[in-house]
Parts: structure tokens; sequence; C-alpha cells
């Protein structure tokens, strides 16, 4: 029986880990279609403007999705056999999130006239609303944790291939640029049907009200985990809404576009950690810190052996990747994208140490302390030395915050290990 579990979990990885592959694949080749168009018709001050909107909306998805990507993707994978606790999780974090979204857009509609200073901008973030509608219904956590990562790559292939067919077919001229946030939500308003009826049809889930005591625990259970994802986006996304305030519109789409190339080839790297989270959940049940620690340890070394040629080409290839993913007139992103390019081997580790690590070790308040600590220090370092450097400081602020969280992880690990010798 051990031996058909033991094969059953590392089919289940190597389903999740291609799912995510093809998903990431279509994350990247997406963008290179296109990113070129779109900076093409509607500008780059345009899009810094785009862009900047969408930051926003992203504070408010940073929201409803407090801290259950990892929480309960946790639970899921701890419970994954328990057909009525599974419905409880499902039906709690459902309810969560959708009290989170009613209070995120009283207080997002209240700030917006002080945030979002044009007529424009306020415009854009009502059409962009449709994008945390539907991420609200599109249960990452439970595709995650069940280890069934192929229905998250149908459901994002789909929505991604619409958002692609309607920015060629409706973005033609400049004016059009507020509409490619309604393309957006477009998008996630599918992912989030196709989700919902998937979750009825493949995993049997029932809809029903849950209790308020169910709500009270995930809301608990999931609230040092929201703490780090605040901390994690105030130095993944804090840059170009901190720049707005700054620079141009100009300076602002030149960096948005460098920043875009980074994250889309982040994404490369996610089919492996994401995948190896709810496994190695699984896996560390019932095992001893020191073989937790062992693991972590394996898989940090093995990570760093296969990201480094890539991030070398990263670094001299910058002007290629600009010129195909963003076409002529870019050339200044080259330099902000080899000055952020150390963030796909640290940005890496990060998560291999921060979410697989320290999270299924039930260190999730040091993991919150940790990111809060470098999202802090990001905003302070943009604040002093973006009037200085420009969006040059933005650029820095990416890789100087991943070494701050990195330095804060080792630490506490090597404290683990001291405590384990003892």
């Amino acid at each position: 029986m051990q031996i058909i579990n033991k094969i059953k979990n590392q089919k289940s990885l190597v389903e999740s880990f291609f799912s995510l592959s093809i998903l990431n694949l279509l994350n990247v080749f997406l963008p290179l279609v296109t990113l070129p168009y779109i900076l093409r018709i509607v500008g780059v001050a345009n899009y810094g403007v785009y862009a900047f909107v969408y930051v926003f909306i992203q504070y408010l998805l940073i929201i409803t999705s407090y801290g259950f990507n990892f929480s309960a993707t946790k639970q899921i994978a701890q419970n994954r056999d328990n057909k009525d606790q599974l419905n409880i999780i499902y039906n709690s974090v459902i309810a969560c999130r959708l009290l989170l979204l009613l209070g995120g857009v009283i207080l997002f509609g209240a700030l917006s006239p002080l945030l979002l200073n044009t007529e424009n901008k306020r415009f854009m973030f009502i059409m962009g609303l449709g994008i945390v509608l539907g991420d609200t219904f599109n249960p990452v956590w439970l595709f995650q944790g069940m280890e069934k990562m192929r229905y998250m790559t149908i459901v994002n292939v789909l929505s991604k291939t619409v958002f692609t067919i309607l920015i060629f077919l409706l973005i033609r001229k400049a004016d059009d640029f507020p509409y490619i946030i309604l393309i957006n939500s477009c998008g996630f308003l599918i992912a989030g049907l196709i989700s919902t009826i998937i979750t009825k049809t493949q995993f049997g889930i029932k809809f029903f009200p849950p209790q308020w005591d169910d709500i009270k625990f995930q809301f608990k259970d999931g609230f040092a985990l929201f703490g780090s994802t605040v901390g994690t986006n105030l130095y993944s996304n804090a840059n170009i809404f901190i720049l707005n305030f700054f620079v141009s519109g100009t300076a602002v789409g030149l960096y948005a576009a460098a920043e875009k190339i980074i994250k889309g080839l982040q994404t490369l790297t996610s089919p492996v950690t994401q995948a190896l989270f709810p496994h190695i959940g699984n896996d560390f049940h019932g095992q001893t810190t020191r073989y937790k620690l062992y693991k972590i340890k394996k898989i940090s070394k093995l990570l760093i052996l296969i990201l480094i040629i890539p991030n070398l080409m990263i670094f001299f290839g910058a002007h290629l990747l600009v010129k195909l993913f963003c076409g002529n007139g870019y050339e200044e992103s080259a330099l902000l994208l080899k000055i952020m390019s150390p963030v796909l081997i640290i940005g890496t580790l990060n998560y291999v140490l921060g979410v697989i690590g320290l999270v299924n070790l039930n260190q999730q308040k040091v993991f919150f302390h940790g990111v809060l600590i470098a999202g802090l220090a990001s905003v302070l370092f943009l604040v002093f030395t973006v009037p200085y450097l420009g969006v040059k400081a933005a650029s820095l602020g990416v890789p100087l915050s991943e070494l701050v969280l990195f330095a804060i992880f080792i630490i506490k690990f090597i404290k683990i290990n001291k405590e384990i010798d003892e």
C-alpha cells in the first residue's frame, strides 16, 4: 500500500509539473505576441497609465486573496480524501473572499479620487473590477492542494486565449488603451466561471452557506500568510505605484515593460516550486524536522545549479529580450532588465525557503515578518532614491529586497538547525 501511495504521489507531482509548465510557457509566449502590439498601438506613455491602474487593481487582489493561496492549499492537501471537509474549506474560503471583495471595493472606491487623479484612471479602475470578481471564483488553492493543476492550466489557456484575441480585435488605436483592462476583466471572469463549473463537476463540491465559525477559522489561519502576501507585494508591485508620483508616464512605461519581461521569465521556474508546495506539505506530514531541513537544502542546491545559466543568459541577452518582447524604441528597458535579472535565482530560492520551507514547518509568522521587513525596506529605498535615480532605483530595489528576505530566511534556518543539534 505504501508503494502504491508513493507511485500516486510521484504521478501527481509529475502531472502538476507538466501542467504548470504548459501554463507558464503560455504566460511567456502570449506577452511575446501581445506586448509589442500593445506598445506599438497605444504608446509607452499610455501603457504606463494602464500599468499604474493595473497595479491598483493588484492591491485589491491582494486583499481578496488574503493568505488563502497558501493556507487553503495546505488544508486541501491534508484533507484531500475527506469530502465533507473539502466542501467546508471551499465554501468558507469563497465566503471569506466575497466579504473581502465587498470591503475592498468600498475602501478602494473611497481612495480612488485621491490616488486615481484623472477621469480616465477612475474609469479604468471600474472596468478592472471584473479581474477581482473573476479571481475570487477561481480556486487555484483547490487545484493546487488536490495536485490537479491540469484544471488550472485548462482554465488559464482558455481565458488567456480570449484575452489575446480581443486585444487584436479591439485595441486598434492609441485612444483604445483604457479598454485593455476591460479585456483583462473578460479573461478573469471567464476563468472564474469555468473554474466554478470544474469545481462542481470534477471535484463534486457542493455549494452552501458556510458556518460563521468556519469563516472565522479561515481568516485566522490565513492571517500571517496574508501579511506575508502584503509584504511580498510591497516590493513586487509597489514600484510602478511609487514611480507614478516621481517620474513621467513614459519612464513608468519603460520600467513596466522591463518588469513584465522579468516576471514573465520568473514564471518559467514556478512549475517546479508550485508543484512542490502541496507535494512537500504532504511528504512532510509526520516527518522529523531534520528530514524536512535536509529536503529543503537538497531542493535549494538543485535549483541554484539549474538557474545559473538561464540567469546569465538574461543578463547578457537583455537587449535581445527587450527587442523581442517590446520591439524598437525600448532600448532603455534593457539596462533595467539587467539590473533586475538576479531575482530569477534569489526569488526562486526565497519561495523554496519561505513557502515550501517555513510554511510547511509551521513557521508562518517568521515568513510573514521576513517578507514584511523586505517589503518595507524596498518601499523606503524607493522613496529615498527614486527622486535621484529615477526608474533605475525601482530596478535596483527588486533584487535588493529579495536579498534582504533571503538573509532573513537563512538566519532562521541556521537557528532551527542549531536547535536540532543541541
